[in-house]
């Protein structure tokens, strides 16, 4: 189960944008998409970039412009 289940996408927008934030200030300077895993639940438009290196300050907060989910289960985890 998705700890966003039950907010809205704007709510998920703004704890997305906090948790990119908080690895700004840790120092993470790039991130990658992770989905759920789960066929049929990750969103086409994650997982168009999950396995990308993204610089952490150019990182779009999920749910992506493109989710077409209902609740996007998708995360962001820091890479090297």
């Amino acid at each position: 189960m998705s700890k966003y289940k039950g907010m809205s996408r704007e709510e998920v927008r703004q704890h997305s944008t906090r948790r990119l934030d908080e690895m700004r200030a840790a120092g993470i300077k790039f991130v990658s998409v992770m989905g759920c895993n789960n066929p049929g639940e990750d969103c086409e438009a994650c997982m168009a970039i999950k396995d990308q290196k993204i610089e952490n300050e150019f990182a779009t907060p999920l749910p992506l412009p493109d989710c077409d989910k209902k609740f996007c289960k998708c995360i962001y985890i820091a890479v090297q």
